[in-house]
This record gives C-alpha cells, sequence and structure tokens, in this order.
C-alpha cells in the first residue's frame, strides 16, 4: 500500500477523512483534501497489487463485458455519446479514446469518417477492440508515440478516476490535442444525492478500483490547473444513473458486492455461484419493482444538478 496526495493542492495540501470502503475481504479509506475538496483514496494498492483488481470478472468473459441483451443497450448509449461529442466539431477528424474497452465508441466514430485511436489497461483489456481491427495500445500513453496537434477530441469516459497519475496523463495529452480541440469527460460525481444517501453502499464508489472521486467543481479545477477550459456540462446520463441507483438500493438492502451487476456480466461465472437461485430471483423482482422510480430520480436529478455521473467537455486554450 502507498500514500496518496490531492493531483489539485500537491503534497503540500492537508486532507481529512471522507469514507471507508469494503471490497470482497478488504477495507479502503478515502480522504477529502481540505483545500479543494478533491476526494482520493489513501492509503492504496501498489500498481502492481493493483493488477489483480482488474480480473477476468471485472472485464467479463469471451467478446463481450455482458450479456447479448444488454450490449445491444450499451451500443445505443454509445451512440448517443457519439453524437454528443461530434456536435462540436462541422467535419470529421482524429478521437483517441483513452480506455476505449470494447472500442464501441471508436467503431462508431469511425462509421462516421473519423480516424480513431484507443489506448488499454492490459494486454488482455485491449484484445477485443484489437480483434475488431482497431488502432489500440496497451498501457498509458508515451511520449513521442503521436506527433503534437495530431488529436481534434480525446475522450475518458468513466476512465479519469481508475488513473493513478491522472495529472500526469493530462500533461502528455495536452501537446497531443490541437488548440480548440475537445476532451471530453464522463466520471461519477462524489456530491450527487445518490452518493451522499447510499454512502459506502454506493455503486459508483468501486473501491479500490476508483483512485479518485470528483464533483463538478473539482473536476472543472483539476481540468483548469492544466490548460483546459470548461465549455459545457451536464448532469443526465440515462447509460449510468438509473443503474447507479438501482444496484446502491440492493447493497443498501442486504444485496451486497454490487449483485445484480455480477449476475447481468458475461464473466466466466465463479462470482455468480454465490447467489442460490432463490437470491437471484429476489435480485431480478426487486430490480424490476423499483427501476420506474430509478429512473424518475434520475431525471430529478438531472434537472437539479446532482445526477451521480457528471459529463464534461473541455476545450483547450
Amino acid at each position: 500500500m502507498e500514500e496518496a496526495t490531492c493531483p489539485i493542492c500537491g503534497p503540500g495540501g492537508r486532507a481529512e477523512n471522507f469514507l471507508r470502503a469494503r471490497s470482497e475481504e478488504s477495507l479502503f479509506s478515502y480522504l477529502r483534501c481540505s483545500a479543494c475538496g478533491l476526494v482520493f483514496l489513501s492509503p492504496r494498492p501498489e500498481a502492481a497489487e493493483m493488477k489483480g483488481f482488474y480480473g477476468e470478472e471485472y472485464y467479463g468473459g469471451e467478446d463481450r463485458k455482458f450479456r447479448s441483451g444488454l450490449e445491444v443497450l450499451r451500443r445505443f448509449f454509445a451512440r448517443a455519446r457519439v453524437r454528443r461529442a461530434r456536435r462540436y466539431f462541422s467535419g470529421s477528424g482524429k478521437v483517441l479514446d483513452v480506455g476505449c474497452g470494447q472500442g464501441t465508441f471508436l467503431q462508431l466514430m469511425q462509421e462516421k469518417g473519423w480516424e480513431g485511436y484507443g489506448t488499454e489497461l492490459s494486454t488482455r483489456s485491449a484484445s477485443r477492440p484489437m480483434q475488431a481491427g482497431l488502432s489500440v495500445s496497451v498501457g498509458e500513453i508515451r511520449e513521442n508515440q503521436f506527433p503534437a496537434d495530431f488529436f481534434d477530441l480525446i475522450t475518458f469516459w468513466q476512465v479519469l478516476e481508475h488513473l493513478r497519475d491522472p495529472a500526469a496523463v493530462l500533461q502528455r495529452i495536452l501537446p497531443l490535442l490541437r488548440r480548440g480541440g475537445i476532451v471530453a469527460v464522463s466520471t461519477p460525481n462524489v456530491e450527487s444525492w445518490q452518493a451522499r444517501t447510499f454512502g459506502e453502499d454506493w455503486f459508483h464508489l468501486d473501491a479500490p478500483r476508483h483512485l479518485f472521486l470528483f464533483s463538478p467543481r473539482t473536476l472543472e479545477a483539476f481540468m483548469t490547473a492544466h490548460g483546459f477550459r470548461l465549455q459545457a456540462l451536464t448532469h443526465f446520463s440515462w447509460e449510468q444513473n438509473p443503474y447507479g441507483w438501482l444496484q446502491s438500493f440492493l447493497n443498501w438492502v442486504g444485496f451486497s458486492g454490487n449483485s445484480l451487476y455480477t449476475l447481468i456480466k458475461n464473466a466466466p461465472g465463479s462470482r455468480k455461484r454465490r447467489f442460490t437461485l432463490r437470491d437471484q430471483g429476489k435480485i431480478y423482482l426487486l430490480s424490476a419493482a423499483v427501476l420506474p422510480l430509478c429512473l424518475v430520480l434520475s431525471g430529478v436529478m438531472g434537472i437539479i444538478h446532482r445526477g451521480a455521473t457528471i459529463e464534461a467537455f473541455f476545450v483547450k486554450e
């Protein structure tokens, strides 16, 4: 384990206890920076140890992360992200998707005439987009990997919170993005009502993989400090927020360990075996009963700017 510091205020900043979160048999602590309010995990697993938290269960099995029906829904939401990203451009260009996952977003951007590139954490996670014929590199972005001013758009879809040193990553991508280019970020909102209501049961906490928990204010401060200006920010995320309410509620009533998320994954099944058929039936029935309320809450939270996931677009000045 190693100590972490606030990436906005640096090692000199003071931090206070914020929340404790359990993952499997381990207990982790989140601190809040007293100066800027950014929440971060400390102490945290070292880099080599962290790889164990991104195993086969995390990525799902075979060629997809979730069951087939849900993959159709994921593709629908990816198309919506493509539309939102492209509205800042009159034509096509070059896009870098940091942490591209299965590569769905890149595939859809390429269908619109864009030249797509991606990065993934490991060879295992990069294998799916590579098999789909996408240009994907393994590991973090390296110096001189791309020419200066090469990209028009760089995206971090649910990725920034996973990075061990997000400040260093932003410093590396800054020269790669042309002036006036866009950085898109979606990330959990630690100041959302969902987070405050469920605390350690909040689905988007995801300790220890989520090393940083941003709010609209701390995200803007972090990006501004690295040369980006906020263009737009929304609290609406139909892709993330309704499910966040649903899974957090299930955790809170006793179906801990993100039970539904485990069941709907296209995973090898070792963790699924801990649920009896009776428990699985209860989880599915309860989920169906509360889903309409979760949809309503997500809409209301979006309107009052308290959504559990925020999506922001920044421009390079």
